[in-house]
């Protein structure tokens, strides 16, 4: 637990949590101003609308970070929570639903470039550490624990606006001091002859054969686990707004739950059973799906819901942060997962509620179950690419313990055929595994140079060699008798 709660990392979780904060924040805010201009239906359009068009800033800030200067990136980075203010405080103004919508279009694309940031500098500082999965869990869950904290004690919307407002800036200064930090490390890269990227990748303690096969089965689950999350989050929104159930804030209690125990139990075998788990959660999920459309228990569905989102949150951003170690563009990567969600909550959330609002119980369920069906054959193939990986290691790692094997008989062999004496031994040890002078051996062995050579020169008499690499070349072409 020490190990875990560095410095290093706290600051990371805590970034984490922040953005968690203010991008659900964000959305719970413009949720309820827009409903004083359109239906429940339109508040969930326009929810799915703002965090769909987020995706453009995740993209944007691989492009800015490669392609901008420092000086560059400092003055945007110091413009960027003023506007997120400003549209902040129109939303809470809700003047009009244009007004609205295109103030929470701005401000989720600058949500998105802060993320992808976030996500990318937390990926550089953890390149080297073990906790993943428990880093991205602690940081939700601390967010919406957050995020509770202010919808039960804050009950007025500029009060509400001005605490969004103060964590933006909170974060952008966190998020400064970690692209500080992360642009250290690469300058230290740099100067010891190294590229970052491809130590980042290094760093990462399992291979992979074929990442760009890896990362598009990825998009592929996330997109089609999406589907049947937004179904559920869709469904919850519109009893929420249509105000026929209270659902209130408790609930949101289980999705800080169920981040952390994701967190824990993903980092069992570093993410070896991510994907079984995740496999399981959404399975539960569908059934879920099938339980609320045929009109079962509301809130038994809506526990499953909020227990298995969180899993679904720390799972897609996990995975991506995970992938990102292996691609070219490791900041385009990290932040992915919450992009693909989102833009694919803008485009299937609005099919998802079409479908919803028909009440067509059978034509939803065999949709989801279609779904499940295709995502469990998406989620082996990406098992495989891991699986083929982890048994090729296993079987480098058999290959080098019986060619160590190997190596050492012949040694003992070769000392006992020989007749060598201990010191003799080390000496030829050191010979074999070192190309160093005779001085620096000698040092190495705490003896004077002249008592090395003496060493040596018995070595050349029992071998009946002349030289130091004819003693070498005479060991490797020796054969046990």
């Amino acid at each position: 637990m020490r190990q875990f709660m560095k410095p290093e990392r706290i600051r990371i979780i805590a970034v984490l949590a922040i953005f968690n904060y203010i991008f659900l924040g964000s959305e719970y805010l413009f949720d309820n101003m827009i409903r004083y201009a359109t239906d429940s239906a339109g508040v969930v359009r326009a929810q799915n609308y703002v965090l769909g068009i987020s995706v453009i800033g995740f993209l944007l800030f691989p492009c800015i970070n490669r392609y901008f200067n420092q000086k560059m990136r400092e003055i945007g980075l110091y413009l960027l929570p003023i506007a997120g203010i400003i549209c902040i405080f129109v939303i809470q103004e809700h003047l009009s639903y244009r007004s609205m919508l295109l103030s929470g279009f701005l401000l989720y694309i600058l949500y998105g470039m802060i993320g992808s940031a976030v996500h990318y500098y937390a990926v550089v500082s953890l390149s080297t550490e073990k906790g993943l999965a428990q880093t991205v869990g602690f940081g939700y869950a601390f967010g919406l624990l957050l995020q509770f904290i202010s919808n039960n004690l804050i009950h007025n919307s500029t009060v509400e606006s001005v605490a969004l407002s103060v964590f933006l800036a909170a974060m952008v200064l966190l998020v400064r001091r970690l692209s500080l930090e992360c642009s250290r490390g690469v300058v230290g890269a740099e100067d010891s002859g190294s590229d970052s990227d491809t130590d980042i990748r290094k760093n990462n303690r399992r291979s992979l054969r074929h990442p760009m096969l890896a990362a598009l089965l990825l998009i592929s689950i996330v997109v089609l686990m999406t589907c049947i999350f937004s179904s559920l989050d869709n469904a919850v929104t519109l009893v929420h707004a249509g105000g026929s159930v209270d659902i209130g804030q408790w609930p949101r209690l289980l999705l800080a739950v169920s981040g952390l125990l994701a967190g824990v139990l993903f980092d069992i075998k570093e993410h070896r059973f991510m994907q079984i788990m995740m496999y399981c959660v959404t399975l539960l999920s569908t059934m879920c799906v099938v339980i609320i459309v045929w009109g079962g228990p509301f809130m038994a569905g809506l526990i499953v819901f909020y227990l298995s989102a969180g899993f679904f949150v720390v799972y897609f951003t996990t995975s991506f942060m995970d992938l990102s170690y292996y691609m070219k563009v490791p900041e385009l990567w990290a932040g992915l997962g919450r992009a693909t969600n989102n833009i694919c909550v803008g485009i299937t959330g609005t099919i998802s509620l079409m479908l919803i609002e028909t009440g067509d119980g059978m034509r939803i369920s065999i949709i989801a179950l279609i779904l499940f069906a295709v995502i469990s054959m998406l989620v082996y193939l990406y098992m495989v690419q891991f699986r083929m990986d982890i048994q090729e290691e296993n079987m480098a790692k058999m290959l080098e313990k019986e060619r160590e094997k190997f190596l050492e008989d012949k040694f003992q062999a070769f000392v006992k055929n020989y007749a060598l004496t201990n010191r003799e031994q080390d000496v030829l040890r050191l010979l074999l595994s070192s190309d160093e002078s005779a001085q620096v051996i000698a040092e190495q062995l705490y003896i004077s140079r002249a008592a090395l050579y003496r060493y040596m020169a018995s070595l050349n008499e029992k071998t009946e060699t002349k030289s130091r690499i004819g003693l070498l070349q005479f060991y490797y072409s020796w054969k046990q008798p």
